[in-house]
């Protein structure tokens, strides 16, 4: 007994003592984040405010609509990946979205937390988990794509130009790398389901915290997602044009906002830099590329010709509306889930579950 008290003690211990280096862990990440990517820009943000203020009010109208259309946009790529039979409301997926992008641009590598709660989300909405997880796979995957597609059509505009360099012909590259390993992919769930199910489980069993039977599930949602879109190529076109239409109005108000400030990018310059930032931006070092969007996009529009203030203040104009702002917005959204749909939701399965006990007694 005294040695089964002592272990329990010690493994208790143990877990507060992991817990607090994890604290720890995640606190020193977040000030470094916050003292090396956000604070550098914090510090002329009351120059950036000062700038906008002096721009026509119409330039600045037109600038928050076309970002604002970019969400919408994003929520109808949502609401044409989702199954038909019981996604939630075009209303509440454009919050749901919010939240997703709220959280992404606030937690240090927060897609991976943000899709977690966005999957919640959706879930607690009406979706069912499998529709919800398949779909937000064939999103991401397939908005991603269609953004290295943008990358790759400014490139090619722009062959034979001066200032395209070789580092962009290796992006381009690598761009064209990942479309031929998800063609791949793709492939082989098409032609060769049963092998693809096979490796999976194989994998899953390997893995701590995954079940071969959730892992083979997902796999042929993903599958049977994507057959439907090659049975149903209205759908197929819709969901690449809303995904270009969400990327395309995002740097279209980056292009009003830094001819605002004076330089005016030319349509393959927009894309190439637009595009490769939005690249850099899915890696998962700061909150939604924080740092690393700025320091990559503002000498890339130098280099194109754009004068350095007329950059920086163009980018850091644009990402008050396109990184900051969705952040309060996103809490607000919530907050009406919370008061709205997920109250209601909560209330129908509490009735759900006393009817069953009610029906259980009866029974008895």
């Amino acid at each position: 007994m005294p040695r089964h008290g002592f272990s329990a003690r010690g493994s208790r211990h143990s877990s507060r003592r992991r817990r607090y280096l994890r604290a720890m862990a995640v606190a020193v990440v977040l000030v470094l984040v916050f003292e090396y990517a956000v604070l550098p820009q914090l510090v002329g943000i009351d120059n950036v405010l000062r700038s906008l203020a002096g721009l026509p009010l119409i330039v600045l109208v037109g600038a928050l609509c076309l970002e604002v259309t970019s969400w919408l946009s994003y929520s109808a790529l949502t609401r044409v990946v989702l199954p038909g039979t019981s996604r939630p409301s075009y209303f509440t997926l454009v919050r749901i979205d919010l939240c997703d992008t709220a959280i992404n641009h606030v937690v240090p590598g927060g897609g991976t937390t943000s899709a977690a709660a966005r999957f919640r989300l959706l879930t607690l909405s009406g979706s069912p988990p499998q529709d919800a997880l398949s779909a937000a796979t064939i999103q991401v995957l397939g908005a991603n794509l269609v953004l290295g597609a943008l990358f790759g059509i400014g490139l090619l505009s722009m062959l034979g130009q001066v200032n395209v360099s070789g580092y962009y012909a290796a992006a381009g590259a690598v761009v064209l790398a990942l479309f031929v390993l998800v063609v791949a992919l793709l492939t082989v769930l098409d032609r060769h389901l049963a092998g693809a199910v096979r490796v999976v489980r194989s994998v899953a069993g390997a893995v701590p915290l995954m079940h071969p039977d959730s892992a083979e599930k997902f796999v042929r949602t993903v599958a049977g997602e994507t057959q439907m879109f090659r049975a149903q190529p209205r759908r197929l076109l819709a969901g690449v044009a809303l995904a270009a239409l969400r990327w395309l109005l995002d740097a279209a108000c980056l292009w009003v906002l830094v001819a605002a400030f004076g330089h005016v990018l030319g349509p393959g310059e927009l894309l190439v830099a637009y595009s490769l930032a939005g690249l850099v931006s899915m890696v998962p070092l700061t909150p939604g590329g924080v740092g690393l969007v700025e320091g990559l996009l503002v000498p890339t529009l130098t280099g194109f010709g754009a004068p350095s203030h007329v950059a920086v203040l163009g980018v850091l104009s644009w990402r008050i509306l396109q990184f900051w702002l969705p952040i309060p917005v996103g809490a607000l959204a919530y907050v009406s889930l919370r008061l709205g749909v997920l109250r209601r939701a909560g209330r129908r399965r509490r009735e759900i579950v006393l009817t069953g006990a009610n029906g259980s007694a009866d029974g008895r």
